[in-house]
């Protein structure tokens, strides 16, 4: 059971890291993954060097088992899309190393799967179970292959601190035109300031390439990415391989680091690299980036501020920027020995730079160990507030910042993250159309796209507030986001949440309001019922309930009605806690009603066209179907309630909202079961160290002894030679002792017998 979850777990891996292509397996004749790969749909196939073991795996599935060896395999070149090797190479002689990696470069055409034994795996000895992951990689890198750009998905950073009984290396195949221009010697000469990360292997390596992994989370649908002094371009080839990037453009000063980018990494102009000035950007105009990331390169450049400067002309409003320095790099001089640096950084220093010229959204502390400072400590990426005042320290300092959507007003505006239908009927993703900012949708609205920091999105809500129009759909965000805000505070007060009302009110009462607007009517009516609800104004809760219940969203979009049907659902229950069935079943009735009524209407506003359906579209009419499978439910069992009231509440809930509550509590079972595990083996851990404890004090209690007998031994020693060196006289006076006592009981015998 243990080996059919892990082999499923290696399979998904495998498949979310190189996708279904055509694929081949390297066995090695036990824990074969065919069976799992030809069940997700791979054209999958296994090479095996026993005859029985192809013939048993014909027996299950005919023609995907073939005769053959890892040094020779009997396929022409680049067969497959991935070739996968599980516990195959540690069982080669020495020599045969390189030239099976070889084959593996041969046969495959873009992708190589290696998992590999080491010196603590539970299995027999294996000729390199011993080797590290360090030669591995060393050996992969030798025979023409690079990092996969997922590699850090498969490893994570902090997991690469040690290596457990098996590790894994996912590995891309590089250009054989690009190995023989860049060969692995060429980017000796460059390695002080520049070098390919994908092909290089530690700590060093994995340092550079976490950041851009870490940098594309925070990459949304469509942007346009710069990778600033982007060196030997593996980094652009990590941001565009793992995220929805439309295409990323790199720029450095070194001639052979673009040419050497655009041969390994060039992608038409999906990814592309051109020679210029990271202080200057002149061939990038202003306003048309929307992420940038710039890492180690402040320190670098002779005027930092007009590096910013740069830097906040080219980002769009709303767009981000990911900024990396080393953190107080000195010496004892107080110097950074680093020849090419010529600023030292500190947290502090990088926020107050930044933050003059953007928004600071995040902020992270990176170590790598084996460098200059914190050389003994291991990989580590921690997440911080964006604030000067920090326990945290490490060996670099990151931030994530955005240019100020509000300050962005009047910009032209372009809709990259979605596909916009050419109708006036769409409306979902028609900001530039209904918002007098429509850059507040990703900096401040979208969830998936806007600031995480709840305090960055505070303040510019507050700053829409105070400078929009009051029936803009601009304000109607700024003030959905307060009212949720508040939702979740416990010390909101009387008097604030009364004024959050009355504006909502104010905003609800709009005549013919545009798509938008109509959005956010129904929105804040429902989040006022959120908040009043979660503070048990149950009143005030019913009542922006009806209201939000009542407004036809058609007129926006069916997606919309997830809002309406869950006001129907809290509005049954409050007419179930009074006892009023009737009212509970007109809600629920009312709710399969609208869901039915959504659900006929025009897709246009759910999906845009099915040609480039909007991604968000489907999930969301999900859960509107989702939300109505919860009212049929409830109207099945509504008739018992009375006998049976626990019954209905577990009916209460949708088909989807059973599963992820079933998830989650085995999840949450999980976690106390991990929990209790970790317990016993930190209290097995504390044990062993006491007995360590006892065993050394006995040891040192041993020893002490050993000093004693080996002092004894020297004193025996030295009575011995004593006694040695007096024997002749004490033989001597012992003779002389018997003679007198001879004579003395001779004369005594004499005198008693006369």
């Amino acid at each position: 059971m243990q080996t059919r979850s892990s082999n499923s777990r290696l399979v998904d891996l495998i498949l979310e890291s190189c996708g279904y292509g055509k694929l081949l397996e390297c066995g090695n004749g036990t824990d074969l993954l065919l069976p799992k790969l030809l069940e997700a749909g791979v054209d999958g196939y296994a090479v095996e060097q026993s005859q029985a073991d192809v013939k048993r795996i014909n027996a299950s599935f005919p023609g995907r088992g073939i005769e053959g060896s890892a040094l020779e395999l009997p396929f022409s070149d680049e067969s497959f899309e991935t070739v996968v090797s599980i516990g195959c190479l540690e069982r080669l002689n020495a020599g045969d190393i390189t030239a099976a990696l070889g084959e593996l470069y041969r046969v495959s055409s873009r992708y190589v799967f290696l998992r590999v034994s080491t010196g603590l795996s539970a299995e027999a000895p294996l000729p390199h179970a011993s080797q590290d992951r360090t030669w591995w990689e060393t050996h992969c890198f030798e025979a023409g292959f690079r990092k996969h750009p997922l590699f850090y998905q498969i490893n994570p950073y902090e997991s690469l601190n040690s290596d457990g009984a098996h590790i894994l290396i996912p590995l891309e195949k590089v250009p054989r035109a690009a190995l023989q221009h860049y060969d692995l010697t060429v980017l000796v000469e460059e390695r002080l300031l520049h070098t390919d990360m994908l092909r290089e292997t530690g700590r060093r390596s994995d340092a550079h390439c976490i950041r851009y992994h870490k940098a594309a989370e925070y990459i949304r649908p469509g942007d346009r990415v710069l990778d600033v002094a982007c060196g030997q371009g593996y980094g652009s080839h990590i941001l565009y391989s793992i995220s929805k990037a439309r295409s990323v453009i790199g720029i450095d000063l070194s001639d052979f680091s673009i040419d050497y980018a655009n041969a390994h990494y060039g992608r038409s102009d999906a990814v592309r690299f051109e020679v210029g000035d990271a202080q200057a950007l002149s061939q990038i105009p202003d306003n048309s980036i929307d992420f940038i990331t710039a890492f180690e390169t402040i320190e670098h450049v002779p005027d930092p501020d007009a590096y910013l400067t740069q830097l906040k002309r080219v980002l769009k409003p709303s767009g981000r920027l990911m900024v990396c320095a080393p953190n107080n790099w000195v010496d004892e001089t107080g110097k950074d020995p680093n020849p090419y640096h010529l600023h030292v950084y500190t947290w502090e220093r990088l926020i107050d730079e930044c933050g003059s010229y953007f928004l600071l959204e995040n902020g992270f502390f990176q170590t790598a160990g084996g460098g200059m400072r914190y050389h003994h400590s291991p990989r580590s990426w921690i997440e911080v507030p964006p604030r000067k005042e920090s326990e945290q320290d490490g060996e670099w300092v990151l931030l994530l910042c955005m240019a100020d959507p509000v300050a962005g007003k009047g910009t032209a505006y372009h809709e990259t993250a979605w596909n916009q239908p050419d109708s006036p009927e769409f409306h979902v993703s028609a900001f530039a159309r209904d918002y007098e900012n429509p850059w507040l949708v990703r900096g401040m609205v979208a969830i998936g796209m806007r600031a995480r920091c709840e305090k960055l999105l505070s303040d510019m809500q507050e700053q829409v507030l105070k400078a929009s129009s009051p029936a803009s759909a601009d304000f109607g965000s700024a003030l959905c986001g307060q009212i949720y805000a508040a939702a979740q505070q416990d010390g909101c007060t009387e008097s604030h949440f009364q004024e959050l009302q009355e504006a909502a009110l104010r905003y609800a009462a709009i005549a013919t309001p545009s798509p938008h607007q109509l959005r956010w009517q129904v929105s804040l009516l429902f989040a006022i019922g959120e908040a009043a609800r979660r503070h048990g104004k149950a009143g005030v809760a019913a009542d922006f309930y009806s209201r939000c219940a009542a407004i036809d969203v058609m007129p926006y979009s069916p997606l919309l009605g997830n809002k309406t049907l869950d006001a129907l659902y809290w509005l049954s229950i409050y007419a179930l806690a009074k006892g009023d069935l009737s009212q509970v079943r007109t809600y629920l009735e009312k709710s399969v009603g609208e869901a039915q009524r959504l659900i006929s209407a025009s897709w246009l506003n759910i999906i845009g066209t099915p040609t480039k359906p909007l991604p968000f579209g489907f999930p969301e009419i999900s859960q509107l179907m989702d939300r109505a499978a919860r009212a049929a439910y409830m109207l099945d069992s509504l008739d018992d309630y009375a006998a049976k009231p626990g019954l209905f509440r577990y009916e209460s809930q949708g088909f989807f909202e059973r599963q992820l509550k079933a998830a989650s509590a085995r999840t949450q079972e999980l976690e106390t079961t991990v929990n209790s595990l970790a317990r016993e083996l930190i209290s097995a851990e504390a044990s062993r160290q006491e007995l360590g404890h006892q065993v050394a004090e006995t040891e040192a209690r041993a020893q002490d002894l050993g000093r004693q007998v080996i002092a004894l031994d020297a004193r025996a020693q030295e009575l011995a030679r004593n006694l040695a060196s007096t024997q002749s006289p004490l033989r001597f006076h012992m003779a002389r002792g018997v003679r007198f006592l001879s004579r003395r009981i001779s004369r005594l015998i004499s005198k008693n017998n006369p």
